[in-house]
């Protein structure tokens, strides 16, 4: 099976949940980004050639697909690394993986994304990494992260916009953001609104 099959069997699923169509626990929803956002990333990750990539919030691997499919296009291995805490998201996640073919180039840590997040080694910069994890301590992620990121690096964030319940949450991480002078940062209303944080120094 390839990539591109796996990504489309998990677009209709989406679909049908979002529609309602299909009746889900709540344990086994895809948490992902929209079609429109995962084909804007794939190809920005194109064309910043990015090797190295970091994403916070794995769900059952969707925009982990679409990264690993882009990296490809530049690299022969390239290297993701996913963080989940969901042991059920992760088991799912594992068989899209390797029905895709791709899971060699995917590391998957589970556990508590702060914690994983100060054990990991501080030396390796990645050039692109996904918040996409639970909002309330997003401000901790960002913190923890910015020091792995390579000088020209990209943050990208999804739900700074929808849905509304995360707005307080966003508004807060928005504003910490622009508190950085080492970070060029901006808005972009596609899927559930995208802030593009572009680290310069």
């Amino acid at each position: 099976m390839s990539i591109h099959t796996v990504l489309a069997r998990l677009e209709r699923q989406s679909m049908l949940e979002k529609m309602r169509i299909v009746d889900v626990a709540s344990e086994k929803r895809m948490l992902a980004i929209t079609p429109q956002t995962a084909r804007f990333y794939h190809d920005l990750l194109v064309r910043i050639k990015a090797k190295n990539i970091l994403e916070l919030g794995m769900s059952v691997g969707y925009s982990t697909l679409y990264f690993v499919d882009a990296m490809r296009y530049n690299h022969k291995n390239p290297r993701i690394t996913t963080l989940e805490h969901s042991p059920l998201k992760i088991k799912m996640a594992k068989s899209n993986f390797e029905a895709a073919g791709v899971a060699k180039f995917i590391k998957i840590r589970h556990g508590e994304i702060s914690n994983t997040l100060r054990k990991m080694p501080k030396d390796q910069k990645f050039d692109f990494v996904l918040v996409d994890a639970d909002k309330e301590n997003i401000i901790e992620y960002f913190d923890l992260v910015l020091p792995m990121v390579r000088v020209g690096g990209i943050i990208a964030t999804d739900n700074v916009l929808l849905p509304k319940k995360y707005q307080k949450f966003m508004d807060k991480y928005r504003k910490h953001i622009k508190s950085h002078k080492n970070v060029l940062s901006g808005t972009i209303p596609l899927g559930y609104g995208q802030e593009i944080t572009i680290k310069i120094a």
